[in-house]
């Protein structure tokens, strides 16, 4: 997220932003607002106005994702609350005994 947003208004602009420059970018999808439509299935007027003024369904931001690769970056937004989060992972790490190696035995030959 970008400095300076504070607004669902000011997100959602900024989403759109993105979004709309990874479109056209080479190193991104490389691709027009009608390349977007025909492959993600939303009409050319909907992603017009999403580049716009950021409202969009999330069915329709959904398919936006997919069609441009991003549908992993989606996904995860939301973390599985079963995974532990990055807290508790340093918690774990320091709480286990630092297993120690043996000595070796000296090389005979």
């Amino acid at each position: 997220m970008s400095k300076g947003i504070s607004t669902d208004r000011e997100m959602a602009l900024d989403l759109a932003r993105r979004l709309r420059a990874w479109r056209l970018s080479p190193r991104g999808a490389g691709m027009t607002q009608a390349d977007l439509s025909a492959r993600s299935g939303v009409g050319l007027t909907p992603i017009k106005r999403f580049e716009k003024t950021g409202g969009i369904t999330l069915a329709s931001l959904v398919a936006l994702m997919r069609a441009l690769g991003l549908l992993d970056r989606l996904e995860a937004l939301v973390p599985d609350p079963e995974t532990p989060g990055p807290l508790e992972i340093l918690e774990l790490s320091r709480a286990r005994p630092v297993r120690q190696r043996a000595p070796r035995k000296p090389a005979h030959g």
